[in-house]
């Protein structure tokens, strides 16, 4: 198993709570897409085995134009055996979604779309500064149904200062009546530089209680669960057989490349690269007459960062970790906490004899669980 991942790093707009990398920098697409085929050219020796799942991600993968998607399959088939993928994913903004463009994107081999609907109320929508409205999100997935995708994902938010249990329930209960096979959740978090973050700051934006978004996510996980949805994840919920491949090869710490700025590699043991997040410099390292071909770094990963890795990973599916994956030593020294953890209802065995967090703690599993047992 490995994984291809290709982050494309433009957005019209920045949203107010997002941190992933992007620029407003439409001009730039097609030198983006040039330097592209020169880091796939150059680093596809990179994946042993040909790529199971492709990820396009960003930013806003389907602001691409018609022309401008063909030229990035284009590339990517030139530099990838692409017969073995299972799964395609784009991401996907509902007002960029036409029927001309999910007629290409079919044509081009995705069979699984990632819509970031965020919310279906629309005064919530506008404060994120979305650029779409609750009746475009709705429109945009019947439009992918229309045009075949049967393996769509909808990203909804909770969590955040004015959202109300009522308009909480009301926007689950929205993308439930759509019935998509797979919808991730995701509580609103305070990212360092983004435009929210520099609200709270000057005092004009303040946290829901961690009560409130706990009750939030109680009531996400008891609605989807009613619907047929498992939680596979902590914030990742399908109806049986439609788990997100890629983003479950991530948690396995299986081996993925990643091709843009900001995009990471992992070789499925202990070697972990990245781009850095800009765009120009990367542009600059994939230029013809460059002699560096990289704008980025990477790590060996030591047994203890293998160890920590493997539990914070695992810990956050509900296949749970299997300790025979550890180092003994390091386990032996980490027992008492999982001792400990047992003991306290934290981790539970599952009928295999897996660890796992039981899912009514998921919601405090970050740092009240996992990271007492970290070494």
């Amino acid at each position: 198993m490995a994984g291809l991942y290709v982050h494309i790093p433009f957005c019209t707009s920045f949203c107010i709570y997002c941190d992933f990398y992007s620029e407003v920098a439409p001009e730039r697409v097609d030198a983006y897409l040039e330097a592209l085929s020169r880091e796939a050219a150059s680093r596809k020796s990179e994946l042993s085995v040909p790529p199971t799942t492709l990820y396009v991600g960003g930013g806003t993968p389907s602001l691409l134009s018609e022309r401008q998607f063909s030229r990035l399959s284009e590339i990517l088939r030139k530099n990838f055996d692409l017969q073995a993928v299972e799964e395609f994913t784009v991401e996907a903004n509902p007002d960029d979604i036409t029927p001309e463009k999910l007629a290409l994107w079919r044509s081009c081999g995705v069979n699984r779309l990632s819509i970031g609907v965020q919310s279906f109320c629309d005064a919530h929508l506008k404060w994120m500064r979305r650029r779409h409205d609750s009746a475009a999100a709705a429109r945009a997935f019947r439009m992918a149904r229309e045009a075949g995708f049967r393996n769509i994902s909808l990203d909804l938010i909770f969590g955040y200062a004015g959202l109300s249990m009522r308009e909480w329930e009301a926007s689950v209960e929205k993308a439930l009546s759509l019935g998509p096979e797979h919808i991730s959740c995701y509580q609103m978090m305070l990212e360092e530089g983004t435009p929210l973050t520099l609200l709270a700051e000057a005092g004009k934006y303040i946290e829901p209680p961690q009560e409130e978004c706990a009750a939030q996510y109680s009531l996400l996980q008891q609605r989807l669960s009613e619907a047929g949805y498992v939680q596979y994840e902590i914030s990742n919920f399908a109806l049986p057989g439609f788990e997100s491949r890629h983003n479950s090869a991530y948690w396995r710490r299986e081996p993925y490349l990643g091709l843009g700025p900001a995009a990471h590699s992992f070789d499925g043991a202990r070697h972990r690269s990245w781009n850095d997040p800009d765009l120009e410099a990367w542009l600059a390292a994939w230029n013809p007459a460059s002699e560096s071909r990289r704008a980025g770094s990477f790590e060996i990963l030591s047994d203890k960062d293998v160890f920590n890795e493997t539990v914070m990973l695992s810990l956050r599916t509900a296949r749970g970790l299997d300790l025979a994956e550890l180092d003994p030593t390091l386990l032996a020294e980490a027992r008492p906490a999982f001792d400990a953890a047992i003991a306290s209802g934290n981790l539970v065995r599952t009928p295999s004899g897996r660890l796992r967090i039981p899912s009514d703690r998921f919601f405090i599993s970050d740092f009240a669980i996992t990271e007492e047992i970290l070494i």
